[in-house]
């Protein structure tokens, strides 16, 4: 039989071995439970960098054209600025309808912001009714400024947006200004002044030139626009809205005297409407 002695020591070393059994179990415990945690960190940064929606970055800021072409686009015009306007045509001006006593104001909406003109009734009657009647017929609808020169004037008007285009006939009175004493030649025209465009040189006398008024149309915007000669037919004058001209006249085309088709200039805007409104006197 084992002595006292020897079962004590005999315990000790049991217990001694149970403990580092049940401390070796527990590393191992907290060793799988260590890994078992990094193991769904990875897992789930894994899973969020895949299927967690990523940011959407900014888009890229627009060009100012296509700015121009959005707003073009949401008045109902084609996205392509040089798309033709309309196929809107007649065969003879039309009949003289102003009423009498009565003023008449165009506000003409653009690409580039609005502006007003008051028509002028009393010297160019036949030119002012045949642009009233153009845009209560929406002609203006969607049709570009096609020549526009910085310092000098912006023109349009024109469907087809080449310079060429009109309305299928012309207007049979050119209703030019007086001209201004020599001394004062250099401003024949006001900023703002809203006139037709024709094809008489202007070098030509104006009693000499062949009545060429359609559709088109050119408002100064600068000196070279107020100095021309009165071979063009002034039929409004801008009251409000001159920093839209300013603004299409700076996004122009320095070399559109040659050009004028309306491909070379920094933005080219659209007329998207001209509303007509009357006043009685």
């Amino acid at each position: 039989m084992p002595s006292d002695k020897r079962a004590r020591q005999r315990a000790q070393r049991e217990a001694k071995r149970a403990a580092e059994q049940k401390q070796a179990k527990r590393k191992r415990l907290m060793k799988n439970v260590t890994w078992a945690l990094v193991a769904i960190v990875v897992v789930g940064s894994t899973g969020w960098y895949f299927f967690h929606p990523k940011p959407t970055p900014p888009p890229a800021p627009l060009t100012p054209q296509q700015r121009a072409n959005n707003l073009a686009v949401a008045a109902g015009c084609s996205a392509n600025p040089h798309t033709r306007a309309n196929e809107l045509s007649w065969k003879s001006e039309p009949a003289l309808s102003l009423a009498p006593h009565t003023s008449y104001v165009a506000v003409v909406k653009t690409t580039a912001g609005s502006f007003t003109v008051a028509l002028n009734t009393t010297t160019t009657p036949h030119n002012t009714n045949n642009f009233i009647f153009l845009a209560r017929h929406d002609f203006y609808h969607c049709v570009i400024f096609h020549r526009v020169i910085p310092g000098f004037m912006n023109q349009g008007g024109d469907p087809t947006g080449t310079g060429t285009g009109g309305p299928g006939y012309v207007v049979k009175q050119n209703e030019f200004p007086t001209a201004v004493a020599s001394a004062d030649a250099a401003h024949q025209y006001k900023l703002g002044a809203v006139a037709m465009a024709n094809s008489c040189s202007q070098s030509t006398p104006a009693s000499s030139c062949p009545p060429t008024n359609g559709s088109q149309f050119f408002i100064v915007a600068g000196a070279q626009g107020e100095a021309l000669p009165p071979r063009y037919t002034d039929f409004g004058q801008v009251i409000s809205g001159m920093s839209t001209i300013d603004k299409i006249n700076a996004e122009g085309d320095i070399n559109a005297a040659s050009d004028g088709t309306g491909t070379n200039l920094k933005v080219t805007n659209r007329i998207l409407s001209v509303t007509i409104t009357t006043t009685s006197n």
